[in-house]
């Protein structure tokens, strides 16, 4: 069987492995049709994410069909389904508050575990997502990032008349763009990229779109900061309004100076947020069998599987959004 496999960081090779085995009672089997290189993999791959383990199968973002069920799976085959791929225990205090995304006990597929990046995985039924069949492959295969930001938003009131900057036009940056510009507010986003800027302004009319030095004295409803570096995290506390909300979207190890007499006395509020619920993935696929809602922008590239090292060195050059493997026909 096929599968990409990371010996240690920067050493990413393709292998044959060992079929994949029927699944147990609660498990399906999926072949894969597409997998999403999505940032964390691509930490992972630098070995800049330092509680990533090796050697590793990379990958959790994918698309795929069922085609073994265990006889307690709820999946029949032939079903479309796409990964849910943070576990969760159910037990720990925060499963039990509904807030799986940050179960004590959480482990993440091409992280800490190995990874969907092959051509049959198995997984536990409940992490395996049914989606429409007439949902296109190329929106379904969005639903795992895009469920981040449908986490994300859910902490502002975002809508009509919100004036809202993103910082960062990454693909989740651009996800963020693309539910906020559906739900009517006022964009203005940011990136030091100019091919980015250009991507970010084809959601729609109306998006302001420039460099991050070009802001002067505008304040926003909403920031959401989505590049994960400390610049850009310090300014987002700057271009909030009295009153505002700073959503962390972005992934950071380095240590950032917050303005904590600001924060306090203009009642600015800042939301941690990671990944996403089971709910999330629902409300997600919902926009996404939206033919309004356009994420069209946000997918670069689908190449075949054989060209992932060339996909890995594009998706790290900072030029395009998401970019995804086809798996079909490996």
């Amino acid at each position: 069987m096929f599968e990409l496999y990371l010996e240690k960081p920067t050493v990413l090779k393709q292998r044959e492995a060992a079929a994949a085995p029927s699944p147990k009672d609660n498990e399906v089997k999926i072949r894969v049709i597409y997998g999403g290189i999505c940032g964390s993999d691509l930490r992972v791959y630098k070995g800049s994410l330092p509680y990533a383990t090796y050697p590793c199968r990379p990958g959790h973002e994918i698309l795929g069909t069922v085609i073994e069920a265990g006889k307690n799976a709820p999946q029949k085959i032939g079903t479309k389904v796409v990964s849910f791929p943070n576990t969760f225990c159910g037990e720990c205090e925060f499963c039990l508050k509904g807030r799986t995304n940050i179960c004590k006990n959480k482990k993440s597929f091409g992280v800490t575990v190995d990874g969907l990046f092959a051509k049959e995985v198995i997984l536990d039924a409940k992490y395996a997502v049914p989606v429409p069949d007439d949902l296109a492959n190329e929106r379904a295969v969005l639903t795992e990032p895009f469920a981040v930001n449908v986490h994300a938003l859910k902490k502002a009131n975002v809508g009509p008349g919100t004036s809202m900057a993103v910082i960062g036009c990454g693909a989740e940056g651009l996800l963020s763009i693309a539910l906020a510009y559906h739900l009517g507010a006022d964009l203005t986003v940011l990136d030091i990229n100019p091919i980015k800027l250009e991507k970010a302004k084809s959601f729609g009319k109306g998006i302001k779109a420039m460099h991050p030095k070009d802001i002067t004295d505008e304040l926003f409803d909403v920031v959401v900061e989505a590049a994960g570096v400390k610049a850009s995290v310090e300014q987002a506390m700057q271009i909030v309004k009295p009153g505002g909300a700073v959503i962390a979207l972005g992934i950071t190890g380095e240590e950032i100076s917050y303005p904590a007499l600001r924060i306090t006395r203009s009642e600015i509020t800042i939301f941690g947020t990671i990944v996403y619920t089971l709910k999330d993935f629902a409300d997600a696929i919902e926009y996404l069998k939206d033919p309004a809602f356009n994420v069209a922008p946000v997918l670069s590239q689908i190449v075949p599987c054989a060209q992932f090292q060339q996909a890995f060195e594009d998706a790290m050059s900072g030029n395009h959004a998401k970019i995804v493997l086809n798996f079909e026909g490996v």
